[in-house]
């Protein structure tokens, strides 16, 4: 099964509480556990911080392209403005027919916000499948801005590919994949192709990408990996470095409830953070999957850029939605953040195409006004 649209050794550390806001994994440093009410939890945004006639909580409710797993980067690199470009997973219909919205996606498409959140009606195809490695499809794009450029990492059949663009429009892509399957049997991996890249760039110059492999059962892990310069990769560890999470023990009190993520864990994206004491922090949002096919977005994080990671005990957002939230992406402005996220567009007959819906943390935070 590619593993496009969801995203053995088993590094799972111990859990960590999550109570009004997101906390981190205490140091010696840092006397306990440091609150940070920008990690979330999320709250669905509100229809009057919504702008470009879009009904909120949806950013984006394509049903011509069905548009769906953003990835949106700050268009100057400046955390303080708000335009952003937003880069989406799509399905395009041949010759114009309409497209079936459980096809793989077959092309990235760029809409623009200038309010970071409500993007335009007309977006700008960027990439569509051209090489024999991509399998016809290009999905769940990972973009971030590098020396100038942005640079666009993106799942296909047979790995995780890239391509750079200087104005972000017109792209330029490897010949080959980026992050291609281990040898058959070699590894925890053992061959699976890996898909749903999330990458961030590390205050040295370096990178990380968090991806997704396959496992059995419909299992589900995140594997990570390091490159100095984004072309060449080396994978970290000799084991996921986040696995589903384990059920209770036999005989455990009914308190005890089954993890949101004890299934799978999938669709990984990294942002960069700095704890209340100036240690730096990575922080990993995923997608989480429970042994019923329910879905929510929950958060692990380590201190530093290396070691384990510890995850949040109860989810950032989605905990009691039927919608199957996934495909998280969180954009961190001075004062907020914003969590972007693939859920059905709704639990009517014919509302069940992906949408992207956003959320913002803290609870109590005051966007700037919508444009337009």
């Amino acid at each position: 099964m590619l593993l496009l649209l969801p995203r053995a050794l088993a590094l799972c550390a111990v859990p960590w509480p999550l109570g009004s806001c997101a906390t981190l994994p205490s140091e010696e440093a840092d006397a306990g556990s440091l609150p940070n009410a920008l990690a979330g939890p999320f709250r669905e945004i509100d229809q009057e911080e919504l702008g470009n006639s879009r009904a909120a909580p949806h950013v984006m409710n394509d049903d011509a392209r069905f548009a769906r797993d953003a990835s949106v980067v700050d268009l100057d690199g400046d955390p303080s403005t708000l335009a952003a470009a937003g880069f989406f997973a799509a399905t395009l219909g041949p010759d114009d027919a309409e497209p079936d919205p459980l096809a793989p996606p077959n092309a990235i498409v760029r809409y623009e916000a200038a309010d970071g959140r409500s993007f335009e009606r007309s977006p700008v195809t960027v990439l569509a499948p051209e090489l024999p490695w991509e399998g016809g499809t290009v999905a769940a794009p990972s973009a971030l801005l590098l020396g100038g450029e942005i640079w666009l990492y993106y799942a296909a059949e047979g790995g995780i590919g890239v391509a750079r663009s200087a104005d972000g429009a017109a792209f330029a892509r490897e010949p080959a994949p980026v992050l291609a399957p281990t040898a058959p049997g070699d590894g925890w991996e053992r061959g699976a192709v890996p898909g749903s890249p999330g990458v961030v760039r590390l205050p040295d110059g370096s990178l990380r990408m968090f991806y997704v492999v396959a496992g059995d059962g419909g299992a589900s892990f995140v594997g990570e990996a390091r490159s100095d310069d984004g072309l060449a990769w080396e994978r970290v560890g000799d084991g996921p470095a986040l696995a589903p999470a384990p059920l209770p023990a036999a005989g455990a009190s009914a308190a005890e409830d089954e993890p949101f993520d004890s299934a799978a864990v999938f669709d990984p994206a990294p942002v960069l953070a700095v704890s209340a004491t100036g240690r730096p922090i990575l922080r990993v949002y995923y997608a989480g999957r429970d042994g019923a096919g329910r879905s929510a977005i929950g958060l692990a994080a380590r201190s530093g850029h290396d070691g384990p990671l510890q995850r949040a005990a109860a989810p950032v957002f989605g905990a009691s939605s039927a919608l199957a939230p996934r495909a998280p992406w969180v954009a961190a402005y001075p004062g907020f953040s914003l969590l972007f996220v693939t859920q059905a567009a709704g639990t009517r007959d014919g509302e069940d195409h992906p949408a992207v819906a956003a959320g913002v943390a803290p609870a109590d935070a005051s966007l700037p006004p919508p444009e337009p």
